[in-house]
């Protein structure tokens, strides 16, 4: 699983947190990711780390995963399939699932899997698929009628279609000993290997959800996008609970700054909001983020606040730094049309 990158176009958000350990539903990135893998009776897993290592490392102690994930540390980068290569020997000689765990994605593994089992005679790889909104930012494919791929187009400008390379892949052992052929530490799966696959690569078409997390615009669409509720493990699990509660709520404060800087706005306590009754804290077309300390009666003030004065709701965010058991932007979004961001779920 790779999620050693740096997450550069999230800035400042990544100045402060690993891009895939930023909240989705007030759950970590990758916790979805584990969740998935869990669920589909993947037990071993191995993380490469660079950028924020401590952190990563924080949190995946504390969690309930832990005693299953190997995590190795890169003192430089050495590429998606250099990775790969450097831990051959925790891969053995079986299939393997390569994962760029900073996509957000919700997907059936098992079917993944079992697609691969049943591939086509003479292929080596299956890749997740999805459609993109945005095929220029992404590898986009061309399929035979098998859904063989027979073209790759990775970020070009005016590429031929959308559908794209979710960046998760399994591969048979055999593609591990072509990795031997290329004599260096440092090797990209999309540039170097994919194209020599190229009628060896079958495909497996997620159709359910799948985002490339690449910058802050498509990680807010997340938010509201997202179909899957999150989960709150108990308390005693609740290992980002527990990280995002250490330091008196320091981390939150870092990420409200963050996001408000990255979209030059500015933030207005929710208690201070509701009582400015005559509504002068805010202007109509003014974008702003309005925090709250938790979802609570505070958040049905704030609204009739908001309502009351006729305020453009497409100009507010909600930031909450907790929500209160199971938590959905997209469901509050679809009831309220507020756009809203959990730092971190708790039942207490």
């Amino acid at each position: 699983m790779l999620t050693a990158g740096f997450g550069s176009r999230l800035r400042p958000l990544t100045d402060i947190l690993p891009k895939c350990l930023l909240p989705i539903n007030g759950r970590p990135l990758l916790e979805y990711w584990f969740s998935m893998l869990g669920n589909a009776g993947i037990t071993s897993i191995l993380m490469n780390l660079h950028y924020l290592a401590p952190v990563m490392k924080e949190w995946v102690a504390l969690t309930q995963y832990a005693e299953n994930v190997k995590m190795v540390f890169e003192e430089e980068l050495l590429g998606t399939a250099g990775t790969l290569f450097q831990n051959r020997s925790f891969v053995g000689n079986e299939p393997v699932m390569l994962i760029h765990a900073d996509n957000l994605c919700l997907t059936d593994m098992s079917a993944y899997m079992n697609a691969h089992m049943n591939r086509p005679h003479g292929t080596e790889i299956t890749m997740m698929t999805f459609k993109t909104p945005t095929p220029e930012t992404c590898g986009i494919v061309r399929l035979d009628h098998l859904g063989i791929v027979q073209a790759f187009y990775e970020k070009v400008s005016d590429p031929p279609g959308n559908l794209a390379s979710a960046a998760v892949y399994i591969i048979e052992p055999t593609v591990m000993e072509y990795l031997t052929s290329f004599n260096k530490s440092f090797i990209d799966f999309s540039t170097e290997v994919l194209p020599t696959y190229l009628g060896k690569t079958f495909t497996y078409h997620n159709a359910n959800y799948h985002r490339d997390i690449g910058n802050l615009e498509s990680y807010l669409a997340a938010q509201v996008e997202y179909p899957q509720v999150s989960s709150t493990p108990s308390e005693r699990n609740n290992a980002w609970a527990l990280l995002c509660e250490q330091n008196s709520g320091q981390l939150g404060r870092d990420i409200l700054s963050a996001l408000a800087s990255a979209l030059n706005v500015e933030v207005i306590n929710a208690d201070e909001l509701i009582a400015d009754q005559a509504g002068s804290l805010i202007q109509e077309e003014k974008p702003i983020i309005i925090h709250c300390q938790d979802v609570t009666d505070r958040f049905e003030a704030v609204l009739r606040y908001i309502e009351h004065n006729n305020l453009n709701k497409s100009n507010i965010m909600m930031f909450f730094t907790k929500a209160l058991g199971k938590f959905s932007s997209r469901e509050l979004y679809e009831k309220t049309r507020l756009r809203s961001l959990a730092l971190y779920s708790s039942g207490k």
